[in-house]
């Protein structure tokens, strides 16, 4: 049998082109965790994960946290498993230590990565295939003044964008300015988001929200704090425009809380944030059969991450929204030289033969860009 013999963890640290500016924090460098899993035959599996903000998740996480995490509890887990059953691998890592799902997640993508390349089928084919091999993907814009976020809205639409996420301040007046300048600059029939990332509480959301309605928005994006499932509840009750869960919902008993409390038209699934593309797929299906519809969003991954991400996009029957195509659209450089997608002019294209992830990690780059390593292997147990 095939197992797994060493578990490579690094933090990785690429510069933004501009600093991702939301109303959590201001993020100048993308700091993932990359892992590089190898088996006994010599088949190497690659995960990733990351987080925006330092405030970003309910969790506390941090890429040194999820080092940590990965250094002394989950990989000593992958160790001697079979790769094929990533299943009963995720189930182990979950018996272990609770929780800590953005570290789960590299576990899960390697996992996949590996199973793929084991039986020769691409990430998409073991997840029941691709329902589409391209589609469009949004933008979203960071905080700023209206006039520069206009001009950026501009430049974006030009590029081939058919949908822009504009982000709030949880300030009223700033944010109707802003959504106010950005549709003069695109006229009526652009389709435009707001997500605030849970900076408003619910009179202050439903205030907003009821200023842009009649400018023509098609949905509000975590309005007030994800661990207040009851005021998301109400501003969604108050207002016209549909409301996307994104914050409130990273685990199964997130998700029962938002459907019981009706908060939510949409929920925005990130596989770095729900522990994985299997994690994912379980909310997804968990969503569809409340009647609640599905967006995906990112965390900004470099390109391993990426690829997990549209493997899993690609295979949701019916999505209302995909928010990234690209670590080019972020990034100053990636540690991916190639991949089964590929992006151009708004739309992402994703193939389906490829093994695995289908993406060709370039090490160089990879150890370029690491500020912190550890390995595990056998002789460490």
């Amino acid at each position: 049998m095939t197992a797994i013999e060493s578990v490579e963890i690094s933090v990785v640290q690429i510069p933004y082109r501009i600093p991702y500016h939301t109303s959590t924090n201001v993020t100048p460098t993308g700091r993932h965790v990359v892992i590089k899993v190898v088996t006994s035959d010599g088949t190497v599996g690659w995960g990733e994960t990351g987080i925006i903000s330092r405030r970003y998740p309910s969790q506390g996480d941090a890429p040194e946290t999820i080092l940590a995490v990965l250094h002394h509890y989950l990989a000593p887990v992958l160790l001697g498993r079979n790769p094929l059953e990533p299943a009963v691998v995720l189930a182990a890592a979950e018996h272990t230590i609770r929780g800590h799902l953005f570290a789960k997640a590299a576990i899960d993508h390697a996992l996949l990565d590996l199973q793929g390349k084991l039986l020769g089928v691409s990430v998409g084919v073991l997840l029941g295939g691709h329902m589409r091999g391209a589609y469009s993907v949004s933008r979203s814009l960071p905080l700023a003044e209206p006039e520069r976020v206009a001009d950026r809205a501009r430049e974006l639409r030009d590029q081939g964008y058919q949908r822009l996420t504009l982000k709030g301040s949880g300030v009223p007046a700033a944010d109707v300015a802003c959504f106010r300048a950005v549709r003069t600059a695109l006229g009526d029939e652009y389709e435009l988001e707001m997500d605030p990332n849970g900076a408003y509480q619910v009179d202050s959301a439903v205030r907003m929200i009821r200023a842009i309605e009649d400018l023509g928005v098609l949905a509000i994006e975590q309005p007030t704090p994800g661990s207040d499932v009851a005021g998301l509840a109400e501003v969604r009750a108050r207002v016209m425009t549909p409301i996307i869960a994104d914050e409130s919902v990273f685990s199964d008993i997130d998700l029962r809380q938002v459907i019981a409390h009706r908060a939510a038209d949409v929920i925005c699934l990130k596989p770095f944030k729900s522990g994985g593309v299997l994690a994912s797929r379980r909310l997804q299906h968990a969503a569809e059969c409340a009647g609640l519809q599905v967006s995906t969003g990112s965390m900004h991954p470099f390109g391993i991450g990426t690829a997990a991400l549209h493997h899993f996009a690609a295979s949701v029957p019916l999505l209302t929204t995909t928010g990234y195509g690209s670590p080019s659209e972020r990034f100053v450089d990636d540690i991916v030289d190639d991949a089964c997608y590929s992006f151009k002019e708004g739309t992402v294209s994703v193939h389906n033969d490829y093994p695995g992830l289908g993406v060709v990690v370039n090490e160089e780059k990879l150890r370029r860009y690491t500020v912190d390593r550890v390995v595990v292997t056998d002789v460490e147990r």
